[in-house]
């Protein structure tokens, strides 16, 4: 029976120097140890891999398992065929997507195999293995999220106590960086003096247009008028 490998490892940040070798060597050694357990399940098995698929830097949360450059050609394969993955993490990060990708599968008669997942193997092939499937998906679909959640609400404490978390150029209007501390931010006189005059012009009845015109360029550029209405919305109160 021939089986086919799916290996997948995440986008990473952009880095320089060393540490951009360094990333680049862990990816390379994430998609080998992939490939060496996935082997070792097909001889468990009896399988002969004919073939085995990459997707490198691609987000199984963000991108389904059939739209992914390697993964989209998993889904025109023959009846009989195998197809095994290390851990169901590696393949997806979405439960709709693991559910219509298994319900794909079952309908044309392809085998799924997970060769490592936590110290276990799973068979999508038996009732058992559908069951531990759906429960385990799940749990894969939550970590992404959870792990959003815990960053969005780091990032925002550290904002409320002026850490800077963005570059200089995309701070918030009306803060700018510290200049003893750049990790830092501090109120921006040049852009709450404009802000107020903003306000004190709209008072007065003068259009959003004008008004972008009379406070001057802001951060090298004249404001449009949404910009303008955006900034009056949000600094209304006080």
């Amino acid at each position: 029976m021939n089986a086919i490998i799916y290996t997948r490892y995440s986008p990473r940040p952009a880095k320089d120097g060393d540490a951009e070798r360094i990333a680049a060597n862990e990816d390379a050694e994430s998609i080998r140890l992939q490939v060496v357990v996935c082997h070792r399940y097909a001889v468990m098995k009896e399988l002969i891999v004919t073939e085995t698929i990459k997707d490198p830097e691609t987000s199984a949360r963000q991108t389904p398992l059939f739209e992914r450059e390697g993964g989209s050609r998993l889904q025109c394969l023959p009846s009989g065929t195998h197809v095994i993955c290390s851990k169901l993490d590696r393949v997806f990060r979405s439960t709709a997507d693991g559910l219509m990708t298994m319900n794909h599968f079952k309908k044309h008669g392809i085998a799924m195999h997970f060769a490592d997942q936590s110290g276990c193997t799973l068979d999508l092939s038996t009732g058992e293995g559908e069951f531990m499937f759906t429960v385990l998906l799940a749990a894969a679909s939550l970590e992404p999220r959870r792990t959003a959640d815990r960053t969005s609400k780091a990032m925002k404490h550290r904002q409320s106590n002026g850490q800077r978390m963005t570059s200089a150029k995309t701070l918030p209007f009306g803060q700018m960086a510290d200049p003893d501390n750049d990790a830092m931010t501090i109120p921006c006189p040049d852009e709450l003096a404009a802000i107020n005059e903003a306000k004190q012009l709209s008072a007065t009845g003068v259009s959003l247009r004008e008004i972008a015109k009379r406070i001057g360029p802001i951060r090298g550029k004249i404001l449009s008028a949404q910009s303008v209405k955006c900034l009056l919305t949000k600094w209304s109160v006080g």
